[in-house]
């Protein structure tokens, strides 16, 4: 819209004008305003009384309330609403990316954040991202969606580098999730909701149960049922509208594919408790998550549309639909047939025919078959995924008489994701191929084992200096389990050459002329290999792969005098794989004016190492580039595939990172907090994946020498690499004002601002193309702002939320680009306590209903947008990796109970 920059300037200018003049208001009483700087927190510290805004280091507390007032129930989108510099894209044919969702925050990768719960790391998720954005693509990180809002008590978000103080990981940052210890019997709500549009209903129901165990231990349990629907956010693809029109009875679908949500139904559990012991104590916790998902993959066009569209564009079938000839009658001895890579043999009489491909075949000749005998009217793989989550841990924690305070744990996670499809077939094997799949599994296992100790040390400071060491051992394994044998089965129909009988090749554009053998186009059969849409986990890529590695740490820290506070931290790692690491982190705050206002900052290095599974993924998908209406197959090997070496993939290395940030806290009156903090994070070769390496028919022998099963029918291949360096740069802006305002409640403020850049400063362009630099350095928005107010008043309480998100730009090969423009997105929340026990509450998200922008046909651009449809070939007319999503309003409604 013309007027977007001009209301996105003013809107932000008000709230900036409206937050910042509260800071100057009346001091508010202490015991009618809790001031936002004085929680306790436990991230990113070993002391037991640093508050928020105490802290050398940036970071966010939310309390379990905050993340239940929202209308969605992934933690990955709850958080979005919440913290600025944290992003999650809604992928929407994206492989396993749609069903585990890789999320971002400060515009590092997904795995270089951390995820503790109650302080303890939490495991990874078994998938590697692949079809994600740049800045995940490669990433293997933990599935955040695992945590139901309900489970947790608060959630700290540490928005600085401590690998020195808890390991590999914590580059970007740190999410702790502390789950909930109350006693006091029940609660919990149930939630309806769905899109504007009307689709993608959504009933949630969660529930909490806290009791004592006796005199001494208490239990804590959690749970959660979701069902979400599917959403449609696209149009049907050109080619299909076209050929549903010229030909009504083959069966063209009325929307060849969907474009938007997957369909979800998932439950997930967690229990937290312990026992009192005096001195000590007993603790314990863990959860178990199942979810089911589907999502719709590209369509498959069965045969050529006769005529044209209003643009006069026509559309040709994909290329599983053309004709394949059969071995049925070879009677040359010592000849390979009938298998991949071997020759197929016609009668001698037999010539080359180009049959009218704008017709379904009949397939009553047998030596010429055709896929669209079974599916006339074209087909669309369904692809699901099924999700196993579970963890626990049990540790014991205390302090001995002296003083030294201890904690002994140990920890098991495990994470799998199995995949199946339908609707598809395995072209190589021919029309007997069955339509369904199992495709194998991803598993990712995890020990862990943890000794933590701290000693508060007098020394004449003002305060205690802490001092905390400790050790931790932690195995991870990762495993891909082989599908269905023909999910990946080299059938007979790849890769053959076609000869008559008489050893003379099958022309296509002429009858065989000894003399001229030159200028023969020979007939070939080069079906791909494996379930179309997604081949299965084969047993060249099957297996498991493990490694250990053991830590230890010093970590110290405490105030010199009542102004100064320092922090300094060292970290010494070995990997059985990776060898030795060293990490540190220096941190100080100096209060100008002692409870008024403060500088801050800290100085830190950090380092994570590749895990098992980026060492070892691999897949295989079919996909459109922009602008051509052809499938592409494409690849994604493992850096240790000869074919990897071959186009230039090295070993992967531990990535490294210098950090530095400066800010400033100021607490000018109880309940009113402002921070402002810069950062600067370098990383050095980092892990994500290269460019796409177009393959030409001169490489094929070569592929195929290298043993690669579908060489004849792969276009592109691409692969983890360590070829690159980023710096990553932000500010970070965050305003809090509790007000009271008499009888009519109270109003909570919340101003947060981003501004953040990714910028890659070394390359080998050989492996890191022009275009992946754009997509990591363009496709997210520099600029994100969040205000919030939640006004309560007796049993009335409103929420309202504005997000703002920066423009972003969308790069893909030729290279072609398009910058979708800023936008806002509101939510709204009502509720009411009926009584003690009973809350209703209605809302919406993004209640204005706002889109992204839309593809257009600019130069250059995404396009071609075609006219018959506002689509693109694919159906897709809004950018998936949009950061407010693309389904438009959601209206919910909600009944919480407590007893």
């Amino acid at each position: 819209m013309k007027y977007r920059g001009l209301i996105s300037r003013s809107a932000i200018a008000v709230a900036l004008i409206y937050s910042l003049p509260v800071l100057a208001q009346e001091e508010v009483p202490q015991d009618i305003a809790a001031a936002p700087g004085q929680t306790i927190i436990v991230t990113g510290t070993r002391r037991t009384d640093r508050t928020v805004a105490e802290s050398p280091t940036p970071i966010d507390v939310y309390s379990g309330q905050e993340l239940q007032k929202q209308g969605v129930a992934d933690m990955n989108q709850v958080l979005q609403n919440l913290v600025p510099s944290f992003t999650v894209a809604r992928y929407a044919i994206g492989d396993g990316s749609s069903f585990v969702r890789p999320p971002n925050l400060r515009g590092l990768a997904p795995d270089q954040t951390l995820v503790l719960v109650n302080g303890k790391r939490m495991h990874r998720s078994a998938l590697v991202q692949i079809g994600a954005n740049a800045q995940s693509a490669g990433a293997h990180s933990a599935d955040l969606a695992q945590i139901p809002a309900i489970a947790v008590r608060a959630v700290e978000v540490l928005r600085d580098g401590a690998s020195a103080q808890y390991g590999s990981d914590a580059i970007a940052g740190v999410i702790n999730m502390t789950l909930r210890n109350d006693t006091d019997g029940l609660s919990g709500y149930a939630r309806y909701g769905q899109y504007y549009r009307g689709d993608g209903e959504d009933y949630q129901v969660a529930l909490n149960g806290g009791f004592k165990l006796g005199d001494s231990g208490f239990i804590n349990i959690s749970g959660e049922y979701v069902n979400a629907g599917k959403t449609s956010r696209g149009v049907t693809r050109a080619g299909a509208a076209l050929l549903r029109m010229e030909q009504p009875d083959i069966g063209v679908p009325a929307l060849a594919q969907r474009y938007g949500n997957p369909e979800l139904e998932s439950y997930r559990f967690f229990v937290n408790g312990g026992f009192d012991l005096g001195e000590s104590e007993v603790y314990f916790f863990g959860n178990y998550g199942h979810s089911f998902q589907e999502e719709s993959f590209n369509y498959r066009q069965s045969v050529d549309t006769a005529g044209t569209d209003i643009e006069g564009n026509s559309f040709g079938l994909n290329g599983i639909f053309r004709d394949y000839f059969t071995d049925f009658d070879n009677t040359l001895p010592g000849i390979q047939t009938g298998a991949a890579g071997g020759n197929v043999y016609a009668p001698n009489d037999y010539e080359y025919v180009t049959r009218d491909y704008t017709q379904v075949a009949d397939c009553s000749d047998p030596l010429v078959q055709n896929w669209s005998c079974i599916y006339p009217g074209g087909f669309t793989p369904i692809f699901f995924g099924k999700i196993d989550d579970i963890s626990g841990t049990v540790g014991y924690k205390g302090t001995f008489g002296f003083g030294l305070n201890y904690d002994i744990s140990g920890s098991y996670g495990q994470s799998t994701l199995k995949y199946t499809m339908n609707g598809t077939m395995n072209p190589s094997l021919g029309i007997e191929s069955p339509t369904e799949f199992y495709l194998g599994k991803l598993e990712q296992r995890e020990t862990l084992i943890n000794a933590d100790f701290s000693y508060p040390w007098e020394v004449g400071f003002a305060s205690p200096v802490t001092i905390a060491f400790g050790g931790q051992y932690f195995r991870e394994s990762y495993e891909l389990g082989l599908g269905d044998p023909a999910s990946y089965a080299i059938g007979p129909y790849t890769g053959n050459l076609v000869f008559h009988q008489d050893g003379t090749p099958v022309c296509t554009n002429m009858v065989y002329d000894p003399l001229s053998p030159d200028t023969c186009t020979q007939l070939s059969v080069a079906l791909p290999v494996g379930a179309n849409g997604f081949p299965g986990y084969g047993p060249a890529i099957a297996g498991e792969s493990s490694r250990n590695s053991k830590g230890v740490y010093i970590d110290i820290e405490g105030d010199i005098t009542d102004q100064l506070s320092f922090g300094i931290a060292g970290r010494y790692e070995h990997l059985s794989d990776f060898g030795n690491s060293t990490t540190g982190k220096f941190s100080a705050r100096y209060a100008i004016v002692p409870d008024v206002i403060a500088l801050r900052g800290t100085v830190a290095t950090g380092f994570r190492a590749p895990t098992p599974g980026q060492v070892n993924t691999s897949s295989i998908a079919t996909g459109f580039n922009p602008g051509n209406p052809n499938a592409i197959e494409y690849m994604t090997l493992p850096v240790t595939s000869p074919v990897a070496a071959y186009l230039g993939a090295e070993a992967l290395k531990p990535e490294e990172s210098v950090s530095f940030s400066l800010g400033t806290v100021f607490t000018p009156a109880p309940g009113t907090t402002l921070t402002i903090d810069y950062y600067n994070i370098k990383v050095k070769d980092r892990i994500g994946t290269s460019g796409t390496f177009v393959i030409s028919d001169d490489q094929r022998p070569t592929l195929r020498e290298l043993g690669l099963a579908n060489y004849a029918t792969v276009n592109e291949v691409q692969f983890l690499t360590n070829a690159f360096d980023t710096r990553t740069q932000g500010i970070d802006v965050v305003g809090s004002y509790r007000m009271p305002i008499g009888d009519l409640g109270v109003l909570n403020s919340t101003l947060a601002f981003n501004w953040n850049k990714t910028k890659v400063i070394a390359r080998d362009p050989d492996i890191v193309s022009d275009v992946r630099v754009a997509q990591l350095e363009k496709t997210l928005p520099k600029t994100r702002v969040i205000l919030t107010e939640n006004w309560t008043a007796g049993p009335l309480s409103v929420l309202g939320r504005m997000n703002w998100y920066g423009k972003y730009t969308v790069t893909d090969d030729g290279p072609v680009s398009q910058t979708f423009g800023s936008e806002f997105v509101f939510d709204l929340e009502v509720s009411y306590d009926i009584n003690d026990n009973i809350t209703l509450t209605a809302g919406a998200q993004n209640i204005f209903s706002n889109y992204p922008d839309k593809f257009d046909n600019r130069p250059g651009g995404l396009g071609p947008v075609y006219a018959s449809t506002g689509g693109r070939f694919t159906g897709d007319i809004y950018p998936d990796v949009s950061p407010f999503g693309f389904n438009g309003g959601f209206w919910y409604g909600k009944v919480g109970f407590k007893f």
